[in-house]
């Protein structure tokens, strides 16, 4: 079965249809569906501050303070799983950010496009920013695999770190918590990620991201069952 990678040192170092915004952060992602030229998508456009629409079927145009910025499907367009499609997913007024949805194959992921200045930033099907807005997680899913995946961004769209949303063993090979059971994902005060873990019995665990001497990144205390 296909798994997501475990959380390793990368390269560095919505509701938006609905915007949630407590102790977690502010959270992103597509209200409804990620269906192109649905109702729910005509709806969402008329948060963009200045304007969005669909020119043509496979082709999204989404305003921003000095421009346009052009999403374009490419074929086949009709083909499950196969080919690229875009989806507006709405605007969040507090972070000056769009979500697009992108499905690239069976990839299932999204792009952040900065109302200010017309930048796309990595993004995902759920966007998760900290308190301060310093840093984001987001969410992507791969057709046959088993639970999301995660990357943790500064504000800027470079990677801190990256790997699959739950814990593996320390070979990578089996999953010790699956994604479904990282519960409450939310940033602590130091920025870094944390989860409640769902344990057996109805038991819970707090677990922090936290980066160790070596330069790995793990979620801690350690999770075994």
């Amino acid at each position: 079965m296909k798994r997501g990678i475990p959380c390793v040192v990368l390269p560095f170092f919505l509701v938006v249809g609905i915007m949630a915004q407590n102790r977690r952060g502010v959270d992103l992602y597509c209200a409804g569906s990620a269906e192109p030229n649905s109702a729910r998508e005509t709806t969402r456009f008329h948060q963009s501050p200045h304007g969005a629409k669909r020119p043509s079927r496979h082709q999204l145009e989404i305003g921003w303070n000095g421009g346009k910025a052009i999403f374009r499907d490419k074929p086949p367009y009709d083909a499950p799983l196969d080919g690229l499609q875009w989806t507006y997913c709405g605007y969040s007024p507090a972070l000056k950010l769009h979500l697009i949805a992108k499905t690239d194959g069976g990839l299932f992921t999204g792009t952040l496009l900065d109302d200010q200045t017309g930048l796309r930033l990595p993004g995902g099907t759920e966007v998760l920013f900290s308190p301060d807005r310093q840093y984001y997680l987001a969410y992507e899913n791969e057709d046959g695999l088993d639970g999301d995946n995660f990357t943790l961004y500064r504000r800027d769209g470079s990677v801190v770190c990256g790997g699959y949303k739950g814990i593996l063993s320390r070979d990578g090979r089996s999953v010790v918590v699956n994604s479904e059971d990282m519960r409450d994902m939310r940033f602590d005060s130091q920025n870094r990620p944390q989860a409640t873990v769902r344990l057996e019995g109805g038991k819970t665990l707090v677990v922090t991201l936290t980066q160790t001497r070596n330069g790995e990144w793990k979620w801690l205390p350690p999770v075994r069952k």
